[in-house]
């Protein structure tokens, strides 16, 4: 799993990038639960997602994550150390959001759709189909001509 980072002013969207649908999840879950997103998961593809977040509800995460992850793997580990975890966390956070920092990426374009549309020229001109309108008089002279020449009807 890859988590990456593209920062717009005040706010952040880290992607999670993977190819298991389960560990996206998971990760969701975690950046949830530990305060870093109030948001649902957007999803881009089957192998790439992202939350929107900003920075204080990152590095408020890291600390927290980091805290508990720490406390998980060595609970017995900082039992009477002064400052007890919390010194380890704070590190472990920096660590974590540092290789964030440096794994920016421009997932999300933030340029404005221009749609360009056009309507054609507006000109007037000739109708090309030369289509006269029925001229019921001229129709019926001609009907008598032409039965006249073809010998049908007798001139009288």
């Amino acid at each position: 799993m890859k988590l990456v980072l593209q920062q717009l002013g005040t706010v952040w969207l880290i992607g999670i990038e993977s190819n298991d649908p389960e560990e996206m999840e998971q990760q969701y879950n975690s950046f949830w639960n530990h305060g870093a997103t109030s948001g649902g998961l957007h999803e881009m593809c089957e192998t790439f997602s992202y939350i929107v977040t900003d920075e204080e509800r990152a590095k408020k995460y890291f600390l927290n994550s980091s805290l508990h992850l720490l406390l998980n793997l060595h609970p017995e580990s900082f039992k009477g150390v002064e400052g007890g975890v919390m010194p380890s966390a704070k590190e472990l956070a920096e660590k974590r959001l540092a290789e964030l920092m440096e794994n920016t990426e421009v997932f999300m374009s933030t340029n404005p759709v221009v749609y360009d549309y056009s309507l054609g020229r507006v000109e007037s001109r000739e109708n090309p189909a030369q289509a006269k309108p029925f001229d019921e008089e001229e129709w019926k002279s001609r009907s008598v001509q032409q039965a006249v020449s073809h010998g049908r009807v007798n001139q009288a």
